[in-house]
């Protein structure tokens, strides 16, 4: 199978084409855009295609929420280049925490979409576009991806934030109450999963991909102290507005139609990530 990733050198995509390596992954970015006339011929011959782009962060369109028409506006453009291409695979990888909101835990597919934040606005306008546009695509809801790869910019990856604050003999900060739960998933997890949904006949279908438990930050922040052995003691500082309640996952339609589990822990996730920042 011919894959084109959309983001393929950011972290879930890079991650991605390690999974798959027993196909030919084509990776497009900022200087090798999918719309530009030099992919033309390659897009042609893809037979599917993963969008895993985002140049946008919850705290980034909280400060310019002008940015989301901007990202809107890419991924139309990039769905006009699929329109000759209906029966292709194509799978977009959406929010699993953000577009259901505030609303009770654990969401399934099934749940109401009441996104709290412009972030969570935007990933529900990129999905009702998609259906419009491309009703045969796959929408995949990824919890919280964390593990090795993830740099913590932009405001996003808590993890990657914490460990960058420890290694660099600070504290890491919760915002909000340290009760809050959230999902979290592996970064090998989640890309088996997308895996598994290029290699099974999913179209159309919305499907999570989540750990399908809840986390607090205070759980969160214990497990990182015991992997790294440094207990700096969070800073807890106020809730920011775009932050969701507690949210978690509900992950049966992704057991039943992609045969998928996830299988690292945790603990197990933040060790392998902490091992990789020690060795960058």
């Amino acid at each position: 199978m011919k894959v084109g990733i959309v983001g393929g050198h950011g972290f879930i995509g890079s991650a991605l084409s390690s999974e798959l390596a027993g196909h030919e992954v084509v990776p497009f970015t900022r200087d090798y855009p999918l719309t530009s006339p030099e992919a033309a011929d390659v897009v042609a011959d893809l037979d599917a295609l993963v969008w895993a782009a985002s140049s946008s962060t919850p705290a980034t369109l909280a400060k310019h929420p002008e940015y989301a028409d901007v990202e809107l506006a890419e991924f139309t453009e990039t769905l006009g280049v699929l329109a000759d291409l209906p029966e292709k695979r194509l799978i977009v990888l959406s929010s699993g925490g953000t577009v259901y909101g505030n609303s009770p835990s654990p969401h399934d597919e099934s749940a109401p979409l009441a996104p709290v934040s412009v972030y969570g606005e935007l990933k529900v306008r990129i999905e009702e576009r998609l259906k419009e546009l491309q009703p045969h695509a796959t929408i995949l809801r990824l919890s919280n991806v964390y593990g090795p790869g993830q740099l913590g910019v932009g405001g996003q990856g808590v993890l990657a934030h914490w460990m960058n604050a420890i290694a660099e003999g600070g504290s890491p900060v919760i915002y909000g109450d340290p009760e809050v739960a959230r999902d979290y998933i592996y970064i090998g997890d989640a890309v088996r999963g997308i895996r598994l949904a290029l290699e099974t006949d999913v179209r159309g279908q919305i499907i999570n991909l989540g750990s399908g438990y809840p986390t607090t930050l205070r759980e969160l922040y214990a497990e990182v102290a015991a992997v790294t052995g440094i207990d700096n003691r969070p800073d807890i500082q106020p809730g920011r507005p775009y932050d969701n309640q507690s949210t978690w996952l509900q992950i049966s339609r992704a057991r039943e139609l992609l045969d998928w589990e996830p299988t690292v822990t945790l603990g197990d996730g933040i060790r392998n990530m902490w091992e990789w920042k020690e060795r960058k």
